[in-house]
């Protein structure tokens, strides 16, 4: 008669399990985590109707936004122009922003 040895270790279906369960908690969080493009275009309208409302009246219109949990300051002359912080990294003509 032969003992039976307890067995240790893990099955190849168990370990499947297990990384289907990581894959899907890792697709939920990478949902949660990307960045809103509809916050962008919102912070680049009001930049465009600032700067537009500065070109109608003749005045120096100033806005303040909040990108990523910091307010930033800017100002719209009456030129048309931006005055905006280099952090933000805004064309001065036209207020979009510089890509590389």
């Amino acid at each position: 008669m032969s003992a039976k040895r307890p067995r240790r270790g893990v099955t190849l279906v168990e370990l499947m399990v297990v990384l289907v369960l990581l894959g899907l908690m890792a697709g939920v969080v990478g949902l949660t985590w990307r960045p809103n493009p509809t916050n962008r275009e919102h912070h680049r309208d009001s930049i465009a109707e600032a700067r537009h409302r500065a070109l109608e009246s003749g005045t120096l219109v100033r806005l303040q936004i909040t990108v990523d949990g910091k307010t930033y300051a800017i100002a719209a002359l009456p030129d048309g122009r931006l005055i905006a912080p280099d952090s933000l990294r805004l064309d001065p003509l036209t207020g979009r922003p510089i890509r590389d």
